[in-house]
């Protein structure tokens, strides 16, 4: 079980984040440590990640989002959720604070952009109907295998339930896309994996996606390593080398770069048969040419065609409740 420890935050709440892709977006954590437990998350080697059995809610986020945006002389534009969490990670209390924390936002007529393998509630799909072309959504997902899933990603959604609800953000006019990170190769990179997973992510609409591959940070190397070995010897790290990211974000081992350099050649003319483009993520391979992985969303959106404004996904899934 996951615990809770409350704190107040204190301005300024808007800040860059070290990722190249979003150094100049504003970014919100909304809390410190994630719920989700993915085994392979590089946030486990940050000096403040507070263990894989706690997170730090914040839960005075949109009252001082609020007066900062008062504050402001100018708004920005667009902001991201969430470099070092998930917004919507399956605790009842975090959710609510994500909320409130987005309608602050949209109310202020600044838009959103956010990365989740957690799970988007009806509340969240309302919301975001009431101005779909300022919210930018990247589903994070890799296989559609639920064994893989409960192996890397133990608190994230279904892989199916993700699907579900990309269709239900599409559905409503929103700018929704895949992210395949971490792709592990030999085991989630195969053609028996992806061709399965790009027809469903196109059924739902979704035709855009971004792609990057596993990378290895001491802190979880050991764990993640033993993981693959037991999964598919041959997607056993070895002969991996270390490979320095973009920018400031130092770097970790990987699959070298022809190699890289091929898988995403062969990825790519898979999401092409399925009707999707495919994006390489630019932070995690630098010396890859490409436009990136658009992680808050394209530059210059423009709004998209009015959509029906349907909620057809996890119906009977409880709506959290708001902390007492």
């Amino acid at each position: 079980m996951v615990e809770i420890v409350i704190r107040e935050r204190k301005p300024p709440i808007l800040t860059p984040s070290a990722i190249p892709c979003l150094h100049d977006l504003p970014t919100i954590n909304i809390t410190e440590g994630c719920a989700l437990g993915c085994t392979y998350c590089y946030i486990q080697g940050y000096s403040h990640y507070p263990g894989a059995e706690r997170v730090v809610l914040y839960e005075n986020t949109p009252d001082v989002l609020r007066e900062e945006l008062r504050r402001r002389r100018r708004k920005p534009g667009r902001v991201y959720f969430s470099p070092s969490s998930d917004a919507f990670q399956d605790l009842p209390r975090v959710q609510e604070v994500s909320i409130r924390t987005m309608q602050v936002l949209l109310e202020a007529g600044v838009e959103i952009a956010f990365l989740t393998k957690g799970l988007v509630d009806r509340r969240f799909l309302e919301l975001f109907a009431t101005a779909p072309h300022m919210v930018f959504a990247q589903i994070g997902i890799t296989t559609l295998e639920r064994r893989l899933w409960r192996e890397f990603e133990p608190r994230t959604a279904p892989p199916e339930e993700r699907v579900r609800y990309a269709k239900s953000l599409v559905a409503i006019g929103m700018h929704t896309t895949a992210r395949l990170d971490p792709l592990i190769p030999d085991l989630t990179d195969t053609d028996a994996n992806l061709i399965p997973l790009f027809g469903a992510l196109a059924s739902a609409g979704v035709h855009e996606a971004a792609a990057s591959y596993l990378f290895l940070r001491p802190v979880f190397a050991a764990r993640v390593t033993e993981q693959l070995r037991v999964l598919n010897p041959n997607a056993a790290p070895a002969g991996w080398v270390y490979q320095r990211f973009d920018g400031d974000c130092t770097g970790g081992h990987m699959i070298g770069l022809d190699e890289r350099r091929h898988r995403f050649a062969r990825l790519d003319a898979l999401a092409r048969s399925a009707g999707i483009r495919l994006r390489t993520c630019h932070c995690k391979n630098p010396e890859l040419t490409g436009s990136g992985c658009e992680i808050a969303g394209p530059r210059d959106a423009t709004p998209p065609p009015a959509a029906q404004q349907t909620f057809g996904f996890a119906a009977d899934r409880a709506t959290p409740t708001p902390p007492e």
